[in-house]
């Protein structure tokens, strides 16, 4: 779906009135500093333990694929500074670069929208009364809103530093849209939601990606942090399926950014790069979403940082 022009219009007039700017620390990096974590455990272990706080909890959709990108990611960023947004932009491309993707063109349609804001609670509101469909299609049935799938009412009254909403889409194996095929022959064919059956216990008929990406960043809790830890932060809830619930305290992480029990990270881990790497290097046709993150598990395991 292509995402219309008056929306980033109403979002970016809407935006700079309610924040004109991240706040000012967030752009000044702190002081580096070496994890304290110690992670306990063999390495496939702790990679098992990794990926279980990750993916979504007690969510259907993992029975299916594990949803990733397989486009190009046109991103827009409104709100902060242009020199803050093209930053911001820039650091997820990079992210998104190191797993293979590709940035879109100039003038492609924005599918990863950031939100830059100070109020949130009145700003959300008014885009999703404006511009609902761009949060999810309610009632087509291969379209969901990965682990994030909660409505969107409560997506706008949630209370988070980051909210993110996954738009993901189900495909087949072959990268067909499950919507029809127009080229099955006249008749009462047309149209009609095709199901191909090339699936097997070692391969699934369909696959999942992400279709399209809203992040939110409230900047009411972002003081103190920099601009490169919030950036990566969005890259990593952008590039995966990320569980807003993950308790990584026992791991550094980026995904600790956000809890004061945790050792915080300024900028991605190896386990977070490894996580992201194992993802998009895992077969997109795993007989089922449980396969594929035990094959992300396996992958992270295997890691070496530096090694393609």
């Amino acid at each position: 779906m292509r995402v219309p022009l008056c929306l980033w219009v109403v979002v970016l007039v809407l935006s700079s009135a309610s924040s004109p700017a991240l706040a000012q620390d967030i752009a000044t990096e702190p002081e580096l500093r070496n994890p304290t974590v110690i992670v306990t455990g063999s390495r496939e272990e702790q990679a098992a333990a990794f990926v279980k706080q990750v993916q979504p909890q007690g969510w259907a959709g993992a029975a299916r694929g594990v949803p990733r990108w397989n486009s190009e990611l046109c991103i827009s960023v409104i709100g902060p500074p242009v020199a803050q947004g093209q930053f911001i932009a820039d650091r997820i491309s990079a992210r998104a670069m190191t797993v293979g993707l590709e940035a879109g063109a100039p003038g492609c349609d924005t599918n990863l929208l950031v939100i830059v804001t100070d109020q949130p609670e009145t700003l959300l509101p008014r885009i999703a009364q404006q511009h609902r469909a761009v949060f999810g299609f309610t009632g087509d049935a291969n379209i969901d809103t990965g682990g994030s799938d909660v409505s969107l009412a409560d997506f706008i009254a949630e209370d988070r530093p980051v909210r993110w909403r996954q738009v993901v889409q189900t495909v087949g194996a072959d990268g067909m849209p499950l919507d029809g095929d127009t080229g099955l022959g006249k008749g009462g064919l047309t149209n009609v939601p095709v199901a191909r059956s090339e699936g097997t216990r070692l391969r699934s008929a369909v696959r999942r990606e992400l279709s399209r990406v809203i992040a939110v960043v409230d900047t009411r809790h972002t003081a103190g942090l920099s601009l490169t830890a919030v950036s990566d932060y969005l890259a990593f809830v952008s590039l995966a399926d990320v569980s807003p619930e993950s308790d990584l305290a026992s791991f550094p992480s980026i995904l600790n950014l956000f809890n004061p029990a945790a050792e915080r990270q300024t900028e991605m881990s190896d386990w977070d790069i490894a996580f992201l790497d194992g993802l998009y290097k895992s077969r997109s046709d795993a007989p089922s979403g449980r396969a594929q993150y035990r094959e992300i598990a396996k992958r992270i395991a295997d890691y070496e940082p530096g090694r393609e």
